[in-house]
């Protein structure tokens, strides 16, 4: 009797409906020359938060972004050191006089 039900809103945060104040408080009423700087900053707040979630929700897609194209160039990295030893190795092998015809025993 008399208390206040709760639900659960975005990230589980604990909400009362205005419905439920109503009906454990009464109508609201507001007297005349007064002004809800409450109410405006709460919307302030709001607006705030939800700018700051879209730059969060920006900044990790441009992290995400970053780390493929560091992916992607260790990758190309990785092949380059590839050919180049590819390309010393044959390089190595051309240099390399071969062992005269009569020293069959010796492996080149």
């Amino acid at each position: 009797a008399g208390d206040l039900s709760t639900c659960s809103g975005e990230r589980n945060a604990k909400m009362v409906d205005t419905s439920e104040l109503l009906r454990v408080f009464g109508p609201f009423e507001q007297p005349k020359g007064e002004h809800h700087s409450g109410q405006v900053s709460g919307q302030r707040d709001t607006a705030s938060a939800d700018q700051s979630e879209q730059v969060i929700r920006h900044l990790k897609q441009e992290i995400e972004h970053l780390n493929t194209l560091l992916l992607s160039k260790d990758s190309h990295i990785d092949s380059l050191k590839q050919a180049m030893l590819l390309l010393e190795n044959h390089q190595a092998k051309l240099t390399e006089s071969p062992a005269p015809w009569w020293k069959f025993w010796k492996k080149s």
